[in-house]
């Protein structure tokens, strides 16, 4: 770790001594003809308008169903162009632990992702991998129905544990240029 260079202690007094003279100036007021009565002096700082513009994108929400638990959550939707939308959404189960997720609608690679629970107890929820995942987007709703998830999917021999057949359903209000990072990479 680097150690902060500081001036040598002659400079900073020397600054110091200018402050103070400035400062001492400044306070002084303007003697005023031959009474020697000093006339007040009055100082205005100038005035600045600062303008600040903030953009907001109105919360989006997003209602999953898988089996028979129910995960109303918070959405930010951001448009992937040609009619596409990206979806991450976040929020708490029932029991209070957090949820994160992952919704794709690409004509080319749709796809449904939902974590529930932490670190050893998260439990991930995709869609089977047979098949296609056909979705509707009107370009505020997008939804994908009669999903079959699953959890503990393994890519190489596609074995999986059923996790219940469900449905996906995002009001986007708004849209956002990029998403955070995804949760799952």
């Amino acid at each position: 770790m680097r150690r902060p260079v500081l001036p040598p202690l002659s400079a900073t007094l020397a600054v110091a001594a200018l402050l103070a003279a400035v400062l001492l100036v400044a306070g002084c007021s303007v003697e005023d003809g031959p009474t020697g009565q000093r006339a007040p002096t009055t100082t205005r700082a100038p005035t600045t308008t600062v303008t600040t513009t903030t953009t907001t994108v109105p919360l989006s929400s997003a209602v999953i169903e898988i089996g028979p638990a129910v995960y109303e959550l918070d959405a930010v939707c951001a448009a992937g162009g040609a009619s596409e939308v990206e979806v991450a959404v976040n929020g708490l189960d029932v029991n209070g632990k957090p949820v994160v997720g992952r919704v794709r609608a690409f004509e080319a690679e749709p796809y449904v992702g939902l974590q529930g629970g932490e670190c050893d107890d998260a439990v991930l929820f995709e869609p089977r991998l047979e098949g296609v995942l056909p979705f509707e987007f009107d370009g505020e709703r997008l939804e994908f129905v009669d999903v079959e998830f699953v959890t503990d999917l393994d890519l190489a021999t596609g074995e999986f544990v059923p996790g219940g057949v469900g449905s996906v359903v995002v009001e986007c209000l708004g849209f956002v240029r990029s998403l955070p990072t995804d949760p799952f990479s």
